[in-house]
């Protein structure tokens, strides 16, 4: 039936049908009893969609001009189900955009352009001169010293798990951890080592002109050649199979194309998946006149002497799925692959609740059973019944109740953290008294941080603690200032 169909269908029906193949093969919609032709390739066509994986923001000083709720409220307007945000080296933009997503009912993903030593040389045909080779874990790369050759390449790598959150952290603080003072973007970046070892949870595309792949194609035009393959290969080792992704971006350039098709071609070769982006950088069409200014800002430049510094159009901005699918509609498996990649994107930063630190406990013990041993010995000493103070069965109720709040909220080991200073405070006899809000609480009294006994004064233990308020304690320390205080703070760093 499917070939007696394709027969009769003209050349752009047949690109809409290679569509609804593709979308029919990963599941995402059922195939159609076909009764008319034409009506069963536009009802397919109708329901395939698209997923913005790479895209910038004004996060990324002076290159992308809008900020994170503008991308959000865009892919909002054009029914997009999620979007990735990728900024240069950083993720100052990510907790903004992932607010501006939640309200809209749009996954957000996560990742970011990591600037890395390039591991190979761009073949300039102006220059033959060659350095020593240069090796990067089990691949050898030559290193001319060219016009051509680029120092460092941009990565853009997505998180798939909270292991890639934390690699991508490691990965981008420790290249910072090198910047130099006043340095500008590009002069310090991530070793080929350091992406090794932290490439675990972490989903690599082969990007644009800045990208492993873009110099080689994009300015010299050659195609497939042996260090292309071999960067392909290189990008494969460090982040898996199945981990890489051939981009293809679209912005009616013929460079950027000719560099398409030389992806294309290393794809079929390494056999890996296609991945439509449009590489955004501002949300609608008209703010490129923003980018225009930020290009100028960057460059040192007047707007009417910069040139071919600025973009050549403004395409850059965020398409819909329609859009995206006839600029592709000769590789509908690349628009596919756009929510294969975002189902298989599991982290979102909703995943990332502060944990206090442990407190170590005795072997045998619990966090849990060693608060309450110690608020029971307190209580013990401080609630007798005597000289006014209550007795301590009646203080036991409220004690009881604020261990069962405090233990519903995982907060032991910030109680225990808290007494421990204390503790240490008055065996070397630095003077340090709790205060505020904690001096509502049986358990602070009990455990000596606060002097005020809040069951004889019937203090409201919900003002300090209270799982409607979702907020975290906050018990304050008073310490005096100079020597004592800096051996409090010594203390706390050691342990």
């Amino acid at each position: 039936m499917v070939r007696g169909l394709l027969k009769e269908c003209t050349t752009d029906v047949i690109a809409d049908f290679r569509l609804a193949i593709a979308d029919w093969q990963l599941g995402h919609v059922e195939v159609p009893r076909i009764g008319s032709s034409q009506l069963a390739i536009g009802k397919w066509k109708s329901q395939m969609k698209y997923v913005e994986l790479h895209a910038k923001s004004a996060f990324s000083f002076l290159e992308g001009a809008s900020v994170p709720e503008e991308l959000i409220a865009a892919c909002a307007g054009l029914q997009m189900p999620a979007m990735a945000l990728l900024d240069r080296d950083g993720l100052y933009g990510a907790p903004r955009f992932h607010m501006a997503a939640k309200k809209n009912g749009i996954k957000a993903h996560i990742g970011a352009e990591i600037t890395v030593q390039s591991p190979l040389i761009v073949q300039s045909p102006k220059s033959k001169v060659q350095s020593p080779k240069q090796d990067v874990g089990r691949w050898t790369f030559d290193i001319e010293q060219s016009p051509a050759y680029h120092p460092v390449v941009t990565i853009p790598v997505l998180v798939r798990n909270r292991t890639g959150y934390q690699n991508l952290c490691r990965l981008i603080t420790q290249m910072k951890l090198r910047v130099p003072k006043h340095a500008k973007p590009g002069e310090c970046a991530v070793t080929t080592d350091e992406l090794a070892a932290h490439a675990q949870g972490l989903i690599c595309l082969t990007g644009g002109e800045r990208g492993p792949l873009g110099p080689n194609d994009g300015e010299t035009g050659r195609g497939v050649d042996g260090e292309t393959i071999r960067t392909g290969e290189w990008l494969l080792d460090v982040f898996g199979k199945g981990n890489v992704y051939a981009e293809l971006q679209r912005h009616f350039n013929r460079q950027e194309e000719a560099r398409n098709q030389a992806v294309v071609q290393l794809a079929k070769r390494l056999k890996l998946p296609l991945l439509a982006t449009n590489g955004i950088y501002h949300a609608t069409p008209a703010e490129r006149e923003v980018a225009d200014v930020f290009t100028c800002l960057r460059n040192h430049v007047r707007l009417e002497n910069a040139g071919q510094l600025l973009a050549n159009n403004s395409e850059r901005y965020l398409k819909s799925a329609q859009t995206m699918m006839n600029l592709f509609a000769d590789l509908p498996e690349a628009i596919a692959n756009t929510l294969e990649l975002s189902s298989r994107l599991k982290f979102s930063l909703e995943d990332l609740g502060y944990e206090f630190p442990k407190y170590p406990v005795p072997a045998g013990e619990t966090m849990t059973s060693f608060l309450r041993k110690r608020a029971d010995e307190g209580a013990r000493l401080r609630y007798t019944g005597q000289n006014g103070a209550p007795a301590y069965e009646r203080a036991r109720q409220q004690i009881d109740r604020e261990l069962a709040l405090i233990e519903k909220l995982k907060l032991e080991g910030y109680f225990l953290i808290v007494w421990d200073i204390v503790r240490f405070c008055r065996e070397e006899g630095i003077l340090i008294q709790g205060r505020g809000s904690a001096a509502n609480s049986a358990v602070c009294y009990s455990l000596g941080i606060t002097a005020v006994d809040p069951v004889g004064m019937e203090l409201l233990f919900e003002r300090f603690l209270s799982e409607e308020r979702g907020e975290w304690p906050d018990i304050d320390l008073d310490l005096p200032s100079g020597d004592q205080r800096e051996r409090a703070i010594q203390y706390v760093y050691e342990r």
